[in-house]
């Protein structure tokens, strides 16, 4: 489990998203004039929202005051708040998120499944002919697991660029659960864990999710329906059973 350290720290510099960096080395920067208290902002793990390095307390050496004289009128904001990026745009990009991006995720998940399988198909004969059948055999067996070997390693990968827990994998066991790390996974961007906001690609991909989900769950119900005779119709129910017997006697035929 690959969680984000506790002195993890980030820091954008002439706007651009820098980082983790250990506390003792934020010092260091602010120390050598490598961080601007008013235009750099600074994230750790626990704040809500981004700062400007200058609000942290402790980065920056505070001048010594003024020696106080009758006539000083009171000292004046030292800084005026920057026009900061909002925290979304600023962690919504993949580039510093560890871990695999949405479109790996995809690819590896629902292409690359049957990309195997046919390779497999084309392959098995020729190499059946070369290497022998009880080799391969045993590599086919072995050749079989591929897809699901990656697809597990590529889960984890893909919980770690939301920004969420690897053990949250085990979620996909667990009905109901399933469907909302499953949502996750194929449509929220890197570092959603964080940010809570979807691009346009994840709002795209978020309704295919439900719409395919819902879809398959109403045809689930409808096929128990009519396994367990709830819809009346007896002439629809003759034509499903008679479909069903015919694919059981054509199965042992071939």
């Amino acid at each position: 489990m690959n969680e984000m350290a506790h002195d993890a720290w980030f820091y954008t510099r002439q706007g651009e998203r820098c980082g983790p960096v250990a506390y003792a080395e934020l010092q260091m920067k602010a120390k050598e004039a490598a961080l601007d208290p008013r235009l750099d902002m600074v994230w750790t793990q626990g704040m809500d929202a981004w700062k400007t390095s200058g609000e942290i307390e402790g980065l920056f050496e505070k001048p010594k005051p003024p020696e106080p004289k009758e006539s000083l009128a009171p000292a004046a904001d030292p800084y005026t708040p920057p026009q900061q990026t909002s925290v979304a745009e600023v962690m919504a990009g993949e580039g510093g998120w560890p871990g695999a991006r949405r479109r790996s995720f995809l690819f590896l998940t629902m292409v690359f499944p049957f990309l195997w399988s046919l390779g497999l198909t084309f392959g098995m004969a020729l190499l059946t002919e070369k290497l022998g059948p009880e080799i391969m055999g045993v590599a086919g067996m072995a050749a079989a697991f591929v897809p699901m070997i990656v697809g597990i390693y590529i889960g984890l990968q893909r919980l770690a660029n939301l920004g969420m827990s690897r053990w949250w994998y085990l979620g996909n066991f667990v009905p109901i659960l399933n469907f909302w790390v499953g949502y996750r996974c194929f449509a929220c961007p890197a570092g959603y864990a964080y940010h809570k906001k979807l691009d346009g690609a994840g709002i795209a991909l978020a309704i295919i999710y439900w719409l395919v989900l819902v879809a398959a769950i109403l045809a689930a119900i409808a096929i128990l329906a009519l396994m367990f005779g709830m819809i009346g119709d007896p002439e629809l129910q003759d034509q499903i059973r008679e479909a069903m017997r015919k694919a059981g006697q054509q199965a042992p035929a071939q």
